[in-house]
C-alpha cells in the first residue's frame, strides 16, 4: 500500500492571512502535493500571486475552492492548478469554460458514491469524500481509476483509516489555534 499525499485546506482567507508565515515547513514535506485555499469573497490579485509563488517555489500544486463560482470571474485560470468544486453539476460548467487550460485539475466534493460517479461522469479529475464515509471509500478505491481524496483528516486515527480504506490524499484542515507542522509529522509518521 502506498501512503496517500497530504493535503493542506486553507477554510477561509482569514486563515490565509494568519497563517500564511507558517506554511513553508508543511510545504517543504515531500508528501505534500497541494495546497486547497477556500474562499467566500472576492480573492485580491496579490494574495493570489503571493500565495502562488510561495506554494509553486515549493513545488506544490494551488488548488481553489470557491463557495461560488461568480467568485472566479476575475481570476486567470492559468494562474493556479486547479479548481475544488463544491457539487457534481458545478464540474460541467467549468469543463465548457472556454479559457479553462487543458491541464487545469477539477476536483468535487462528494458525499455519497452516487455523486462521485457523477462528478467523474462530468469530466472531474478526482473527487473527494468524508474521511468518515470510509466504506465509500474502500469502494472508490476498488472500483474507479479517479483519485480519491479523504476530506476533514482531523487525528492522525482518521488518517489511517482512510488510507487503509484506499484514499490517494488525506485533506486536512489547517487551523490557527495548533502547531500546524506537529499535526502534519505525526500524521505522515503514522503513514509510515
Amino acid at each position: 500500500m502506498t501512503a496517500p499525499d497530504l493535503y493542506p485546506i486553507l477554510p477561509s482567507l482569514q486563515l490565509l492571512t494568519e497563517l500564511q508565515d507558517r506554511l513553508p515547513p508543511i510545504l517543504e514535506m515531500e508528501s505534500v502535493t497541494a495546497l486547497r485555499l477556500c474562499f467566500d469573497r472576492t480573492l485580491k490579485h496579490s494574495l493570489l500571486d503571493s500565495l502562488r509563488q510561495m506554494v509553486w517555489s515549493y513545488n506544490v500544486a494551488l488548488i481553489l475552492a470557491p463557495s461560488d463560482l461568480g467568485l472566479l470571474c476575475d481570476i486567470p485560470l492559468t494562474e493556479i492548478d486547479g479548481l475544488h468544486l463544491s457539487r457534481p453539476a458545478e464540474v460541467k460548467t467549468l469543463i465548457n469554460r472556454k479559457d479553462k487550460p487543458k491541464n487545469l485539475q477539477l476536483g468535487c466534493s462528494c458525499l455519497t458514491l452516487d455523486d462521485a460517479m457523477s462528478a467523474g461522469e462530468q469530466g472531474a479529475d478526482y473527487i473527494s469524500l468524508p474521511a468518515t464515509a470510509l466504506t465509500a471509500i474502500t469502494q472508490w478505491s476498488l472500483f474507479a481509476e479517479l483519485p480519491i481524496v479523504a476530506e476533514h483528516i482531523t487525528a492522525v486515527e482518521d488518517g489511517a483509516a482512510a488510507a487503509k480504506a484506499g484514499a490517494d490524499f488525506l485533506a486536512i484542515p489547517l487551523h490557527n489555534a495548533e502547531d500546524i507542522t506537529t499535526r502534519f509529522v505525526e500524521i505522515k509518521e503514522a503513514l509510515s
